[in-house]
């Protein structure tokens, strides 16, 4: 019952909701709240249930604090409602400009976010995910920090392993989370954070690590 009540509490909207600007940041990890940003999806566990009328819910937080809704029904029509939203820790706030905003109660990982009970998964494009080896790194600081060589891992859960070697064969290790939006990967770990932009084409992965300081082009390895 928790996801008819979160779905018809979207609906409500859906037609109602007004639209909502402001501008990217341009550097993501000043953003407050990193794990929101994302593509979110419910798919419906019981489709032939009479009282869920939808079968599946995308929704789409970006950090210029505006949102999109795209519930697919039954009868495969599409509802669809955006606006503006905001956040604090545990409570996040749908169509801020709208006469009656919907609050929910929320709880984030990298990976899962939970509305009011119900769990969203977050979902990324699958040419960004595999084993990357760079052919080739550029930049105004590679000379400086003498690296040669990384090895990038980006896992479907939103985790990830990154490893370079400089020119005395030195090895750097980094885990942690990751998490995109547009252009931007952004890497997380224990002792630090990068907001990089990225471009893949075909096989292979072009990372800008900050603007410009290091270029690395990176290969698909199968």
């Amino acid at each position: 019952m928790r996801n008819v009540k979160w779905y018809v509490a979207i609906l409500s909207f859906v037609c109602s909701g007004s639209g909502f600007s402001a501008s990217h940041k341009s550097d993501l990890t000043q953003f407050d709240f990193p794990f929101l940003i994302g593509e979110w999806y419910l798919m419906n566990p019981d489709p032939e249930d009479p009282h869920q009328d939808f079968m599946s819910i995308h929704l789409t937080l970006s950090s210029s604090y505006t949102f999109a809704v795209q519930v697919k029904k039954r009868d495969s029509s599409i509802e669809y409602w955006e606006g503006g939203y905001t956040a604090s820790q545990d409570t996040l706030m749908l169509g801020t400009h709208t006469i009656e905003p919907q609050i929910y109660t929320y709880q984030t990982t990298h990976n899962r976010l939970m509305l009011n009970g119900v769990t969203f998964f977050k979902a990324l494009s699958r040419t960004l995910v595999g084993y990357w080896q760079s052919e080739y790194l550029s930049g105004t600081e590679v000379g400086v920090v003498g690296v040669t060589q990384i090895q990038l891992i980006l896992q479907p859960d939103f985790l990830f392993f990154i490893r370079s070697i400089d020119e005395q064969g030195n090895e750097a290790v980094h885990r942690g989370v990751y998490y995109t939006e547009n252009d931007h990967l952004v890497l997380l770990y224990d002792q630090g954070e990068h907001d990089t932009r990225f471009q893949v084409s075909a096989d292979q992965l072009t990372v800008n690590f900050e603007n410009g300081a290091m270029v690395a082009v990176l290969n698909r390895v199968e």
